[in-house]
């Protein structure tokens, strides 16, 4: 059909209304407390691991065929060239203008990889009511996946995400010595045990329960103090164990167990202060009781204080909560995401099942032990507190240390030493992620005409046998991953309008604005006409047509103008320490995407308009 310039330019424009309508939308949910940094983070982790995974094997398997396998090698040749003309950009704009040295690498990422799911996603299924067909829609949004799928290959399997990480500078070792720390390793446990299993045999009748309840207090600190991270800048959590408030030893405790410890070295009768000194000199499990038992009196009225703050928060309502407390901006989106402490090392402050990380070790076979216990956890809890499945099933959760570590429990030590060996193994573990299992599994059966008779029919597959309501046999499954595939997209939007409501900037390098604006500019509205040329260049070489490709170019085009990814925002927080005190990455990353969203809004109808009128001439 052909349409008018005016239709064309409404067809452009609506799909933004929509868009930022549903972004306004997500914004006003997290101003509002619905849309919680806990509550988002969720939801991403849900869209990652299911309603994305469902989209893509969806529409896969419903558009392309067997004839469709070139188009695969044409995603993926002009994926690598829209990463590498925007990595170029940003070096070149890194160089000639100023750039906190605290971000060369972010500006490389922001540059490289743009927001390639959700927005064209979003624009396709609007346009395939008026513009195009319905056909035509899903198989435009099975190019978009591909592109996505290049993506996180680019992202994560060949470790794209360094850049960013590069930038972090953490405390040294020097520091760690000389500074106190709150985190209990496995390791400490070991050797603090072992420290307290020495002093009981030296005087076991005296301290026989000093260590005991010294740990006990350590444990309930910790557990309390993991709670009240997490309680304290959010304000929404409702739910709190409240074992670790009921076990905590009184101060009585304390006293009296003092008392019987020093009796043990006098007669109790004419004991006496000088007497006293003398026996707890000649004593040194004496003296370490005392000692023990003054921090444990000091850290018992801490841990009250904080109890008694959570037995208040307890007493609020759910819904009271979200009018009265204050509302969650980027400090607390940096305290939800952020894997890694003031040295670099990862956090373990996760609770799963009423066990903590800190107490869990493996036993080389990939699985957590729990400490206390010393037996394999149940099987969901073990697969829960797996490495692979923090990797494969959220995002911004890989570091350096996993591909250091890829591989070490799978394959023996001898094969491991071997050159790349960990970075290949990193990269087949990454394979494992839901979108890219759905990705290979939909293009495997897409490609097979035989096997794609099985879930749908077109004029190019098969007859075989159909199920008694005269559909294929497995279009069940169909209905399933489209069912619950339709939410990723509105989900995927109203959590970056959240994340948009969140951001905030303090500070800015001087002259950093000169540096973002001409890379938004560049991304926005030279890279298009980089598209536009790769589009014309495709069909000139005769490896696309506009008439039966014209899906293809049309995605590939609106690829090269995308705004940068959400992502990147995700990734800094999670190498932000929670207590740092300078974020200048987290600075920079929100400035630089803040800008892009208010040019997309004519950068994008632009492109979309020329390419239906001038090339695709619809």
């Amino acid at each position: 059909m052909t349409i008018t310039l005016g239709e064309a330019i409404w067809a452009s424009v609506k799909p933004i209304i929509k868009i930022y309508l549903i972004i306004a939308t997500g914004i006003a949910l997290s101003r509002l407390a619905l849309l919680s940094v806990e509550t988002t983070r969720a939801i991403s982790d849900l869209v990652l691991a299911v309603l994305l995974p469902c989209l893509a094997f969806n529409k896969i398997v419903g558009s392309l065929e067997v004839r469709d396998a070139k188009t695969v090698g044409i995603v993926a040749i002009s994926a690598v060239l829209v990463y590498a003309t925007g990595l170029g950009a940003a070096f070149i704009v890194r160089s000639l203008l100023p750039c906190p040295p605290e971000w060369k690498g972010g500006i490389l990422a922001g540059g490289m990889f743009p927001n390639i799911s959700d927005l064209p996603i979003a624009y396709l299924q609007t346009m395939d009511t008026f513009v195009f067909t319905e056909e035509e829609g899903a198989r435009g949004v099975a190019c978009a996946i591909i592109f996505l799928a290049t993506f996180l290959l680019c992202v994560f399997n060949l470790g794209g995400f360094r850049l960013i990480e590069h930038d972090f500078r953490y405390a040294d070792m020097e520091s760690q010595s000389i500074t106190p720390s709150l985190d209990i390793s496995p390791s400490y446990n070991k050797d603090y045990h072992q420290q307290q299993q020495n002093a009981r045999e030296s005087d076991r009748s005296s301290l026989v329960s000093v260590p005991e309840l010294e740990e006990e207090s350590q444990e309930s600190m910790y557990t309390l103090d993991s709670q009240m991270a997490s309680l304290a800048p959010t304000h929404t959590r409702s739910s709190m164990a409240p074992t670790a408030i009921s076990s905590l030893p009184s101060v009585s405790t304390f006293s009296s167990m003092t008392q019987s410890s020093v009796q043990a070295y006098g007669d109790g009768s004419d004991y006496n202060n000088d007497d006293r000194s003398s026996n707890m000199s000649n004593c040194p499990s004496c003296m370490a009781a005392a000692s023990h038992t003054s921090s444990l009196l000091s850290s018992s009225s801490a841990l009250r204080n904080r109890a008694d703050s959570i037995n208040t928060l307890h007493s609020v309502r759910s819904i009271d909560q979200r009018t009265t407390m204050p509302i969650q901006g980027l400090p607390d989106m940096i305290h939800e995401y952020s894997n890694v402490d003031q040295f670099g090392k990862e956090r373990h402050a996760s609770f799963a099942s009423g066990f903590s990380m800190s107490t869990l070790y493996s036993d080389g076979s990939g699985y957590s032990i729990d400490e206390k216990t010393g037996k394999k956890l149940p099987i969901m809890d073990r697969i829960r507190s797996s490495r692979l499945t923090r990797m494969v099933t959220s995002d911004a959760t890989v570091n350096k240390h996993d591909i250091d570590v890829s591989g070490d429990t799978v394959l023996p030590h001898i094969i491991m030493k071997i050159p790349g060996s960990h970075l290949l193994m990193f990269f087949l573990t990454n394979c494992l992620r839901p979108c890219s299992v759905a990705v290979f599994a939909g293009l495997f059966i897409a490609f097979m005409p035989w096997l794609k008779a099985l879930f749908v029919t077109s004029n190019h597959t098969p007859f075989v046998g159909l199920a008694p309501d005269k559909q294929p046999v497995l279009s069940f499954v169909m209905d399933y991953t489209g069912y619950l595939g339709a939410a990723s997209v509105p989900f995927g939007l109203l959590l970056l309008g959240a994340t948009l409501g969140r951001l905030e900037i303090s500070s800015l390098y001087p002259g950093f604005w000169k540096t973002a604006t001409l890379l938004v500019f560049l991304k926005l509205c030279v890279m298009p006409i980089f598209g536009v040329l790769w589009c014309d260049r495709l069909v000139k070489a005769g490896w696309c047509t506009w008439e039966d490709d014209k899906m293809l170019l049309f995605v590939i085009s609106m690829t090269w103008g995308l705004p940068t990814m959400t992502t990147l925002i995700y990734f800094t927080a999670s190498y932000t320490p929670p207590d740092a005190e300078d974020h200048v990455q987290i600075d920079c990353t929100s400035f630089f995407i803040v800008l892009q969203y208010p040019l997309l809004i004519i950068s994008l109808p632009f492109l979309v308009t020329y390419m239906l009128m001038v090339q695709l001439k619809v």
